[in-house]
Parts: structure tokens; sequence; C-alpha cells
């Protein structure tokens, strides 16, 4: 152990970790963008949240005292859209997904990697059929122009958020199938540290 109480590497397992970090430059770059990425993801859930916990306070309100402006719960509703659809990107960002429980009980190694592959492939599937649903919806509702009732929010804005994730769902699990193959950690780096 070295003074500054950190666990000193010998050379040979440094020059390896050295010699792996080197080998997927293109992959540690991707990486970084992730955690960027799964901390907008992160800000953009924490957002809605809150905007859903006020509107819905303030439709309470509205409600409760029969005041003459329009509820406000339209906006509750569609902050459930990056609540869902940008939670679920985060989600398999973080590898917390169905699979993750299953797979996280075995020991690291080859069946835990090949487990860790199938499931990101699965996820990619999904993700792709979901950009190709979600394209239509989106495509659709910003060409109608159509909108809610109460306070007139375009219909493209949830529609757009779930095109958003199930994009970003797509991205993690392309990097999840990578990392799984080259012996990486699944999940990314974790955007709250």
């Amino acid at each position: 152990m070295a003074h500054d109480g950190t666990v000193a590497m010998s050379g040979t397992d440094q020059a390896s970790a050295d010699l792996s970090l080197k080998r997927h430059p293109v992959l540690d770059t991707l990486m970084r963008a992730e955690l960027v990425l799964a901390r907008m993801e992160n800000a953009v859930v924490i957002t809605a949240m809150v905007v859903a916990i006020l509107a819905v306070g303030a439709s309470v309100m509205i409600r409760t005292f029969d005041l003459p402006i329009s509820d406000t719960g339209e906006w509750a509703m569609v902050a459930m859209s990056p609540l869902t659809f940008i939670g679920a990107a985060l989600c398999s960002h973080m590898h917390k997904h169905l699979t993750a429980d299953i797979v996280e009980m075995l020991p690291p190694g080859p069946l835990h990697r090949c487990l860790d592959a199938i499931a990101a492939v699965l996820c990619l599937v999904f993700g792709l059929f979901f950009i190709a649903l979600a394209w239509d919806l989106f495509d659709y509702s910003r060409a109608s122009g159509e909108t809610l009732i109460d306070l007139g929010t375009p219909v493209a804005i949830p529609a757009g958020f779930m095109l958003a994730g199930a994009a970003l769902m797509t991205f993690h699990s392309a990097l999840d199938i990578w990392r799984a193959l080259v012996g990486r950690e699944p999940g990314g780096f974790d955007p709250w540290h």
C-alpha cells in the first residue's frame, strides 16, 4: 500500500492496465461521451420529476379553490414522457434492467460477459424497433400540429422524448455489447460519481 492510502500496482499490472486502455481508445472516448449523456439524462429526469410534482400540486390548488385558470395537470402528464423514456435510457446505462439481477449473481468471467452481451443485444434490438415506432409517432405529431386540450402543449414534445429515449437506450446497449466483448465492466460510468 502506498503512503497516500492507495493500493500500489506492480509494474506488470500497471503495464497491462495501460495496454488495455490503449487498445480501445474509441471505446474510451465513447464512454466519456456516454457519461456526459448519462449526466444530461439524469438532469432531464430530475427536472421532469420536479415539473410533475409542481404541476400536480398546482392542479390540486386550481381544483380545490376553483381558480379560473387552466389546469396544469397536462404538464404532469407530459413530464411522464421524459421520466419514463429518458429514465429507461439512464437505467440501461446504469445496467439496472431486468436481466441485471440474474447476471449480477454470477461470478465475473466468460459466462457473465456472455449473458451481459446477450442482454445488451436484446436491448439493442428492442431499441431499434422502438426508434422506428417512436419516429412514426413523432413525425405524425409534428406534422399534424396536434396539441393537448388544457394548455395546448404540442403532442410532439412527449413523442420527442420517447424518440430520444429510444435512441439513447440503443446507444447505451451498443456500448454495453462492446464492453462485454472486450471484457470491460457492464453499465459504463456512474453519472453520480
